[in-house]
């Protein structure tokens, strides 16, 4: 009888295993914590509740206790309406306020979101039998009555209503911040898992197969450098003991043996004839995940609040409109960007991939530290193109890192961990960034991401080899290229109607106008958050999938044209209500948009334009797909600002919406016609 054999679980399994108890683990006790820190608040808040209802009913009788002391009769009073309406105004708990006579007859009211109508308030006609001052439960609201007396008289009675909708909706905002922060550690404790592993287990396992490998091909010159003195580095060490001694015998048989026997232990081996042993390394693409990951969660903490930071900031005596001041920095951050990202491989082939990173990390945790203090409009744009040029240098250094370890067959899997780490990072910090800056302050919340930015030098630091990278040929020298792929209508036509309308609805639209809408509207930083958290969360799930559809079915176009109707309709859904699902249904239709376009827009540009391929090559043709889609970054906020400052934040983003319909339509009219097409 032939036994199966259950194949061993692999470090990955093993490590998501793990990940999968830790993660369970937390959210049982954090589900256990919330659990019991909302009885607490909805027990507290009830009270706290009745005692402000208690003294802004007594506040409004001492107010008309002041005219009925004159003699003047209550009905009679002029202005009441009005002045209850104000109140209303800076109280959004109260559901009604109301004045009656003492049959409960309603004199004056107004009510949250209608008005004074007229029409008898629920609680009116148990005015004259309810006690004084008790809070009554009556239909969808809190109720409480205070009596006006005069000379033992009771001449009228003031009423407020709480609306339970209120409370209701406070606890939900609080549990939603509970159930995105679980979230959000969740991710974070995934990642620290592996990191733990693969710094404890993963790469120390990696290391020996690499120094058995070479032993058993007779290379007897390679040692592992240890750090820790756990079980699987006295392993290390005893391996290396045992390399080491291989090499002192072979040192004395070279000391005193014959010439011959000497070349004889030579052939086919390698030894460390000087004593300088060759360290091993072994180069993972998961290694630059995790400070990535943190590095991404640090800069982009700012993110639901950014253009809200920036406005605080403007001074009108500089000349510029406010909303093209608030667009300013999130041009100017790309355009420094771009400036350092060209340098990245020279700097790893000189200092290192570790160096590099370092190099970019640091002044962009500086540039966060100084956003924080920074008391003017200038000196903000000085220390967020420090931060981005930081930025920019980082990111092209791990994409770099990433092509120098890519196998030939898995460089999409290189890459999909790039897109991995930012996205998680992305989602994180958008989702806990508003919520921090609401309990926080901006500027404390810029503090917090630089520590962060500081965790993921710590990270890079203990995690990649000083020297790993310098000298490498991280890139291959090639003959200068003409700029006459500019020259191209065809190309310059498809980057007009595909390219820049993308970028534009990212920073123009989702990165600049959604925070300012959001907080015209009355969202707070951590509903601001959540809000645009959808967005990277659908981006994220989706970009994949519309990946494995353009290759298998070979639709770029189809998926291009639905990315935009999918983006156009996002657009004028959000600007066109106020009502929170439809808001997050909005940005969802953008992150749908932008993941059926993004992937294929690239994938197609060899198909599409073979004839600028043929002539420019692949990388020229690549590049300048992503120097006109940058530049669609530069203006997309400077555009935006300028149509908010004309027409409004709503307008604008109707005009947005409408103008990526129509390249939208007018790039269908194109592909359709064949003037772009696969057999050019």
């Amino acid at each position: 009888m032939i036994r199966s054999r259950r194949q061993a679980p692999t470090l990955s399994g093993l490590g998501l295993r793990i990940g999968f108890v830790a993660v369970a683990a937390l959210v049982v006790a954090n589900a256990l914590l919330a659990w019991i820190a909302l009885g607490a608040v909805e027990k507290r808040l009830e009270p706290v509740i009745q005692d402000k209802a208690h003294v802004l009913a007594g506040s409004i009788s001492n107010d008309l206790y002041k005219a009925v002391r004159l003699d003047i009769p209550l009905g009679s009073l002029k202005g009441v309406d009005a002045f209850l309406e104000n109140l209303l105004i800076d109280h959004p708990e109260v559901a009604y306020l109301a004045v009656t006579n003492p049959e409960g007859k309603v004199l004056f009211s107004a009510k949250a979101g209608n008005g004074a109508d007229g029409r008898p308030l629920p609680f009116a006609a148990k005015a004259s039998e309810a006690e004084a001052g008790t809070f009554v439960s009556f239909g969808s609201e809190y109720n409480i009555t205070l009596p006006l007396v005069q000379d033992g008289n009771r001449v009228g009675h003031t009423m407020i209503g709480i609306d339970r909708a209120y409370v209701r909706n406070t606890m939900g905002g609080i549990f939603t911040d509970i159930g995105i922060s679980l979230c959000v550690a969740v991710l974070i404790v995934l990642e620290l898992t592996l990191l733990v592993l693969s710094l404890t287990v993963a790469r120390s396992i990696g290391l020996m197969r690499r120094l058995m490998h070479a032993v058993s091909e007779g290379d007897f010159s390679a040692s592992i450098t240890t750090r820790g003195r756990d079980d699987l580095g006295r392993v290390i060490d005893a391996m290396n003991g045992i390399n080491a001694e291989i090499n002192r015998r072979f040192r004395a048989v070279a000391s005193g043996g014959s010439a011959a026997a000497l070349e004889s232990l030579r052939e086919g081996r390698v030894f460390a004839e000087g004593g300088a042993y060759r360290p091993v390394q072994v180069l993972r693409a998961g290694d630059v995940q995790y400070p990535l990951f943190f590095f991404i969660f640090g800069v982009e903490l700012s993110r639901p609040f950014f253009p809200l930071f920036v406005r605080d900031l403007y001074d009108p005596s500089l000349g510029i409109d406010a909303s093209i001041a608030i667009a300013m920095p999130m041009s100017v951050w790309v355009i420094a960007m771009l400036l350092t990202t060209p340098f990245a491989p020279a700097l790893i082939r000189r200092l290192g991939t570790r160096n590099t990173l370092l190099m970019g990390m640091a002044p962009t945790s500086i540039g966060l530290i100084a956003t924080a203090s920074s008391t003017g409009f200038i000196e903000l744009i000085g220390w967020r193109c420090l931060t981005a040029a930081g930025f920019g240098l980082v990111t092209a250094a791990i994409l770099v890192r990433l092509a120098m370890t890519a196998p030939e067959r898995r460089r999409a899997l290189n890459i999909g961990v790039f897109v991995t780490a930012t996205g998680g990072g992305s989602i994180c910090a958008t989702a806990i960034g508003g919520i921090l800056a609401e309990r926080l302050g901006y500027e404390n919340t810029f503090l917090v991401g630089a520590a962060i930015v500081f965790v993921a030098m710590s990270i890079a630091f203990g995690f990649l080899s000083p020297d790993e990278g310098v000298g490498a040929r991280v890139g291959t020298p090639t003959r200068r290229r003409s700029f006459g792929i500019y020259g191209s209508v065809r190309f310059m036509v498809f980057m007009a109607l595909s390219a820049l309308p993308s970028r534009t609805v990212l920073t123009g639209f989702m990165f600049f106008l959604v925070p300012l809408y959001l907080d015209s509207i009355g969202f707070g930083g951590a509903a601001i958050g959540r809000t645009m958290m959808v967005y990277f969360l659908v981006l994220l799930v989706m970009n994949q999938a519309a990946a494995l559809m353009a290759d298998r079915f070979q639709n770029h176009g189809m998926l291009i044209l639905a990315g935009g109707v999918s983006a156009a309709a996002g657009c004028l859904l959000f600007v066109s209500t106020v009502d929170s699902l439809l808001l997050v249904c909005g940005v969802a239709l953008i992150g749908l948009g932008q993941s059926l376009v993004m992937t294929p827009q690239v994938a197609v540009l060899p198909a599409y334009f073979r004839t600028e391929t043929e002539a420019y090559g692949t990388g020229s043709v690549t590049a300048a797909f992503r120097v006109v889609e940058r530049a669609g970054s530069i203006v997309g906020p400077l555009l935006a600002g300028a149509v908010v400052a004309a027409a409004g934040l709503a307008r604008a983003g109707e005009l947005i919406g409408y103008g990526i319909l129509a390249t939208t339509v007018l790039l269908a009219v194109i592909l359709a016609t064949g003037v772009i097409s696969r057999r050019h």
